[in-house]
């Protein structure tokens, strides 16, 4: 149970019809109004009809986006999104920041390396043709992949740790701006990048050890014997990959930056809310996983149809318009399902906490009062 309806008769524990007071973000120096959230004259009605005793019984547990009991997966889904819909600034508009420095930013870094490659050797019209050409593709085709995926991955990064801040303060009725949110990372961006650094080197030992025993078994040259072992090792590695990455990975970063603890405390943390909602959790982010996948799909489909469609029709301007539709397309893809996974996430986050510890409580205490700082 998370928190009581107090009755008609019962006299409210606070002053919840008027809006609560504004306090500056950490480190202001002067006291600046804090932005009003869409949902304080919600919040100011509820608090007017809870005095007068006419408030429907739970109505009290949603001062935000997200409501403050527990959560089904239908729940979580439309938190996510309404945080998204509230606050499109601070998810939508950062995450089209990302999306488009990842895509553009490889693109400069291929120009140079090309520019360069052609100058080393020594035939700027090479590039055209023959072995230069060649080396110049792969080169650049190469740097492009690295590029993007290192660049997505530090903004995916930074994004989760912003969404996570928004989710938190949606949840409590405050709606924050993303220089907001980001100063609420001070401190945690580099504990965030180390926390990622780790489950990537983690991840990649994993696999790598999974794939030398791979090796060793098929050193012995026994056909049925390697058949046997990767069919009885693959499900039981998917599921400890599963495992390892539900029980440590997926809420350690909203631990990490809302709680404001350590690498290694992170990792317990995550472990110590996921314990007995394994199979639970794992669930929602498949289904999560599906949904994105749907979304991403429809909203690729058109501008597929132009990739396909559009040389045949435009000849050699058509080349250059399939490759602005493939640019938009994957910008505008990453922007609108990145801020949903990591809401989503964040939401779980606040779920778990709710189911086990009654923060619900402590959140609705600090709808009425809003305490800078983190999570605890």
């Amino acid at each position: 149970m998370s928190g009581t309806t107090p009755g008609p008769s019962t006299p409210p524990s606070g002053p919840l019809s008027a809006p609560p007071p504004s306090f500056p973000a950490p480190g202001a120096a002067t006291a600046a109004p804090r932005r009003r959230s869409p949902y304080a004259e919600a919040a100011a009605r509820l608090g007017q009809q809870r005095t007068e005793g006419s408030v429907p019984a739970g109505a009290h547990h949603k001062p935000g986006a997200v409501p403050l009991r527990p959560l089904g997966v239908g729940d979580l889904f439309d938190a996510a999104l309404a945080v998204i819909r509230h606050n499109p600034g601070a998810t939508l508009g950062a995450s089209l920041v990302v999306s488009a420095f990842a895509l553009f930013v490889p693109l400069l870094v291929v120009t140079l390396t090309t520019t360069v490659l052609g100058a080393a050797l020594g035939d700027a019209e090479g590039l055209r043709t023959g072995s230069a050409r060649e080396i110049s593709a792969l080169v650049g085709s190469g740097t492009v992949a690295v590029a993007e995926t290192a660049v997505l991955l530090l903004g995916t990064v930074f994004l989760t740790g912003v969404v996570a801040h928004v989710v938190l303060a949606a949840a409590v009725g405050e709606l924050v701006d993303v220089e907001e949110a980001w100063a609420r990372l001070r401190g945690r961006r580099w504990a965030l990048l180390g926390l990622t650094l780790l489950l990537a080197v983690a991840g990649t030992l994993v696999i790598g050890l999974y794939v030398l025993s791979v090796v060793l078994v098929a050193l012995a040259d026994v056909t049925v014997l390697l058949v046997l072992y990767m069919v009885v090792t693959v499900p039981l590695g998917l599921l400890a990959l599963a495992w390892l990455a539900v029980r440590f990975a997926y809420l350690a970063p909203a631990v990490l930056v809302l709680e404001r603890v350590s690498v290694l405390r992170a990792l317990r943390r995550a472990s110590s809310l996921t314990r007995r909602s394994f199979w639970r959790t794992l669930g929602i982010v498949l289904l999560t996983q599906v949904v994105s996948f749907l979304a991403i799909t429809m909203l690729s489909f058109p501008f597929a149809i132009v990739e396909e469609v559009a040389p045949s029709l435009l000849g050699e301007a058509g080349d250059w318009v399939a490759l602005a539709s493939l640019a938009v397309s994957s910008v505008l893809v990453t922007a609108l399902v990145t801020p949903f996974l990591a809401g989503v996430c964040a939401c779980q986050y606040l779920d778990l906490r709710i189911r086990r510890e009654a923060y619900d409580v402590e959140l609705l205490t600090r709808s009425t009062r809003r305490p800078a700082g983190g999570a605890r």
